[in-house]
């Protein structure tokens, strides 16, 4: 196979989906990505934490200038109770930058879907569709083919969904291995993900105490919030306990989220502001499940999953996005590999979720105890919080232990540029040498 005959359509455009088509584009590869929305950059959702791996990447696709101009940097992050005690800081950022040269960033989701889709050339940016919401999937030995509502089609040689946790490309291959009289262990759950906690997000006027660039996080019984603040606007995520966990599907109302308000409301966000406060003045809020989970197949014939189709983190470490960008980092790499050698794409497929599956399923899990042990789950959660987590040797320990495997992330192996990233401890890994570091993880 060559890639001058191959066509692949993407499913989702939000920062996942952009990251395809910039990959894909590097790669020399053919694409129509299909976005359900009126428009690719859209000015809503919470703000997304962008870790040394996802910062490598944009610097690979030339984009780390212009990003670096729409985030902030972190660095320390105050942490209090629920009644406004310090309960110590925390500097998992600051020894991410030691160890790998520059800090996590954070930024709106807007500024960064604008990034990656006002950095492609226009003749690129054509092939990105908005108001395409797929309808079916129909798929041969050699090809597929989506049908929108709209009575659009569209056929390509493979299919990659970035279609988020509720992923009709996830749903289309489960309904075509059923229909094939896949083997059970083949065929995903129709709800393979749990939701433990639900979570309510807000922006508002940056005020009183709060400094562009602070980071707070407030921790306690079944609630803990995040605040990152910026210049003009700034962005909590509230992360609250269910009484117990569900698979269902759960949406919520405008007096859902005034329920959570008048619950919640006094909790601190900094020694002046309060949750209340900012939900007052508030720009824009919402209210979303946090589901968590990995999907045990991630591809069915010519159909693969990248990022929260296929894996779904609770917010707490700002993993999700990032593990979605290297997940289509590993999977072009792969496509690339397979159309240059004549390999077939299932092959390649199966490659891309042995090479990723490990660390999503650590990466999931951790950010798991991270949500229960900032919630206080139970008391052994509490002590960690309040009495292991809050000293800083602990704090370096951690991020040391993950150092090595954060620098042998895959990097596109179409761009030839040098290491953007440097400065750092430890070395970051390079092509086939951060191929054979990984598979010791």
């Amino acid at each position: 196979m060559s890639s001058s005959n191959q066509k692949v359509i993407i499913v989702g455009g939000g920062p996942v989906g952009l990251t395809a088509a910039h990959a894909l584009s590097r790669a020399g590869i053919d694409f129509t990505l299909l976005e359900s929305r009126p428009s690719i950059v859209i000015d809503a959702g919470s703000n997304l934490v962008i870790l040394p791996t996802g910062l490598r990447i944009l610097g690979q696709l030339g984009l780390l200038e212009t990003f670096n101009a729409v985030s902030s940097p972190l660095g320390r992050i105050r942490r209090f109770d629920h009644e406004g005690n310090d309960i110590g800081d925390a500097n998992f950022f600051v020894h991410h930058k030691e160890n790998h040269g520059i800090a996590p960033r954070v930024v709106s989701r807007h500024d960064v879907t604008r990034v990656l889709y006002e950095s492609l050339p226009a003749t690129i940016q054509s092939r990105l569709l908005a108001n395409k919401r797929v309808s079916s999937v129909a798929t041969t030995a050699s090809s597929v083919t989506v049908t929108c509502t709209d009575g659009s089609v569209h056929t390509g040689s493979m299919l990659i969904g970035a279609d988020g946790a509720h992923s009709f490309v996830r749903s289309q291959m489960r309904d075509l291995a059923l229909a094939a009289d896949a083997p059970a262990a083949a065929i995903n759950p129709a709800q393979p993900f749990l939701t433990t906690y639900r979570a309510m997000w807000i922006r508002f006027p940056t005020q009183a105490d709060l400094a562009p660039g602070d980071a707070n996080e407030t921790h306690g019984r079944d609630c803990a919030i995040q605040t990152f603040v910026g210049e003009e606007t700034s962005v909590i995520g509230m992360y609250e306990r269910l009484p117990a966990p569900t698979q269902d599907r759960l949406r919520y109302s405008a007096a859902d989220e005034e329920d959570f308000v008048a619950r919640w409301g006094d909790l601190p966000l900094s020694d002046e502001v309060t949750v209340r406060r900012a939900y007052e003045s508030r720009v824009q809020a919402g209210m979303v499940s946090l589901e968590e989970g990995v999907v045990p197949n991630w591809s069915w014939g010519r159909m693969v999953l990248v990022g929260d189709a296929a894996h779904k983190f609770t917010p707490s470490t700002g993993a999700g996005c990032n593990n979605g960008m290297v997940d289509v980092v590993a999977l072009v790499n792969e496509i690339v590999r397979a159309l240059d050698g004549g390999d077939d794409v299932e092959t390649a497929f199966a490659e891309y979720q042995k090479a990723r599956f490990q660390a999503v399923v650590d990466g999931c899990a951790g950010a798991g105890r991270a949500t229960a042990t900032a919630t206080w789950m139970n008391g052994i959660f509490k002590f960690v919080d309040l009495h292991v987590m809050k000293r800083k040797a602990v704090q370096k320990m951690l991020v040391d232990r993950a150092a090595h495997e954060i620098a042998s992330t895959p990097v596109l192996e179409c761009v030839e540029d040098g290491e953007l990233l440097t400065g750092g401890k430890v070395p970051w890994a390079q092509g086939a040498q951060s191929r054979t570091a990984l598979a010791a993880y």
